[in-house]
């Protein structure tokens, strides 16, 4: 097996890797500091040594996190990333462990200790955790075209993470796990359970509630901020719309040839029905004669659109030479001998646009930069051509009296009302389903007597629950005893009582395979935990050396 990593690495390097980034799908973090320059003639690089790099450099910082990402793509670690804040970190203890493994003497790894390390990559594994050469070979043959790291970046990051794991071993010791611990690990996710899950539907629960003035008063009393009006502005737009500015007529034969043969992937030939089993359609065939309505026009909506953003850019240029102010005279005479009609807007809250116009709910940021300095933005791509936003004032936050939002209070009092009895019927069914949960036949009856859907999931443990088993169902096993009925574990649309019928406890005898297994992995993250906080320290130490260094 070793030999056949060793082989399979010059040969999948820097295809595996460019697949890992994507198929994990984190961001590639890079940090650009403007003031350093990048080293362009004029400027001073800025110095801020961080170990054995200079995060004052953008090339050297950017190969900091790009390593640092392509490493937490790869590793066991990922899972306690969380987001950018908790990459970024990790690529900093990745620098601070590379410069102790210096301070150490520490050797670089060998080819074979390489290969003994991928082994233990989460990526190259299956959910069993065992090594999958199939999915470590199939990396390869879906990125034959090449990706962005190359094979000397992969070498690299893998170099210095089996240096990082070797080092773990020395700073992070042997991670000593008590007993009863690795015992608590093992029953917990060991165990095999069968369990009765009913499920109460929330979108049928229909409770009678009472609804009063003194109550709905009391609600708006109590939450009155919910109903806050936040600062917002009132303004208008002239719209360009694409359709107004396509050509007449149609563009020339050649034109339009040219136009297909540029885009041919857009235009595939119509299926026609009754000849597609016995001619299939080429991707090489010149298909141009059947699809020239198309072509035509997509050209005229293309020229529309091109022709139409180039009139908003005249209107927003010639407001700015004029010098014209907004809801002045000179605006209106300006759009009036330009024959443009401002289309006023209703005011709205940036995340609640008027459903017309739902295309102005992704502009919140141009909206807010409006104002007396510059009252018009620039031209915004909407659904019909491009728009440019005209200000006229800004509206201040206030407080809604009671009459003007009751209907609002009315609506969110009832939705609270049947939330809160919907809890409560989750705790009264959890008394009847206990009582009736001597035999699990009767928990099943008496779930059904009360309209509750049943279903039964059969020997599987926490390890691996059955994928249609509802997450909330698999956490509260975590606190069921066998024979116990949990509380009801609500959701948005639903509730679930989980029944633990039965609990069958795994081997616990210390040398069995699971024990032994259980016992390594908590070692091992034990002795990765430890190395991780005294690499945090170094870290935060050596930031807070640059924060007083840098003047």
């Amino acid at each position: 097996m070793i030999s056949w990593i060793q082989r399979s690495f010059h040969k999948h390097f820097r295809w595996v890797f460019a697949l890992i980034l994507a198929a994990m799908a984190i961001p590639l973090i890079v940090i650009f500091t403007p003031s350093s320059g990048g080293g362009a003639t004029g400027y001073k690089v800025l110095e801020r040594p961080f170990f054995n790099v200079n995060l004052g450099n953008d090339a050297q910082k950017r190969q900091v996190f790009l390593d640092g990402n392509l490493s937490a793509s790869l590793g066991p670690q990922l899972s306690i990333l969380v987001g950018r804040d908790g990459v970024e970190k990790y690529s900093l203890e990745r620098i601070a462990g590379l410069a102790l493994a210096d301070e150490l003497h520490l050797p670089e790894p060998s080819a074979d200790q390489i290969s003994r390390f991928v082994l233990t990559l989460r990526a190259f594994q299956d959910e069993q955790g065992r090594f999958d050469q199939k999915r470590y070979a199939g990396f390869g043959d879906v990125l034959k075209t090449g990706g962005q790291f190359t094979m000397t970046d992969a070498n690299r990051v893998l170099r210095d993470d089996t240096r990082l794991d070797l080092l773990g071993k020395i700073v992070g010791g042997p991670g000593y796990v008590l007993p009863n611990d690795i015992k608590l690990q093992l029953i917990r996710f060991n165990s095999i359970w069968t369990v009765q899950v009913a499920t109460l539907d929330y979108a049928s629960f229909a409770p009678t509630i009472n609804v009063t003035e003194e109550a709905l008063k009391k609600f708006h009393d109590d939450n009155s901020f919910r109903y806050d009006v936040p600062a917002r502005a009132r303004f208008g737009y002239v719209e360009f719309k694409s359709a107004d500015f396509a050509p007449p007529v149609e563009p020339t034969e050649a034109e339009m040839r040219a136009f297909y043969e540029a885009n041919i992937a857009e235009f595939p030939a119509p299926v026609v029905p009754d000849k597609q089993a016995a001619a299939p359609a080429s991707s090489t065939a010149d298909n141009f004669s059947k699809v020239r309505p198309e072509v035509a026009a997509a050209m005229k909506k293309s020229a529309g659109a091109r022709l139409a953003s180039k009139a908003a850019n005249d209107l927003t240029v010639a407001l700015y030479e004029r010098k014209l102010t907004s809801n002045s005279p000179e605006l209106a005479a300006f759009l009036g001998t330009q024959h443009l009609t401002v289309v006023p807007v209703e005011p709205f809250v940036p995340d609640n646009p008027p459903a017309d116009k739902a295309w102005l709910g992704a502009y919140g940021e141009q909206i807010s930069r409006l104002g007396n300095a510059r009252f018009f933005s620039d031209p915004l791509p909407n659904e019909s051509g491009y728009a440019v936003l005209l200000w006229n004032e800004n509206l201040p936050a206030y407080r809604p009296l009671f009459a003007e939002v009751r209907d609002r209070v009315a609506a969110d009092y009832r939705e609270n009302e049947k939330r809160r009895l919907f809890i409560e019927r989750g705790k009264v069914l959890q008394t009847d389903l206990q009582a009736a949960a001597k035999t699990p036949a009767g928990f099943a009856a008496a779930a059904a007597a009360d309209k509750l859907d049943v279903k039964t999931y059969a020997n599987f443990t926490l390890r691996q629950p059955p994928p249609d088993m509802p997450g909330p169902a698999v956490r509260m096993l975590q606190r069921l005893e066998p024979g116990q009925v949990g509380e009801m574990s609500a959701t948005n649309d639903k509730g679930f009582l989980v029944f633990a019928q039965d609990k069958k406890l795994p081997d616990l005898n210390p040398a069995s395979a699971a024990y032994v297994e259980q016992q390594r992995q908590g070692m091992r993250i034990t002795s990765i935990t430890d190395l991780n906080s005294y690499l945090s320290e170094l870290v935060d130490r050596e930031l807070k050396k640059i924060a007083t260094d840098t003047p």
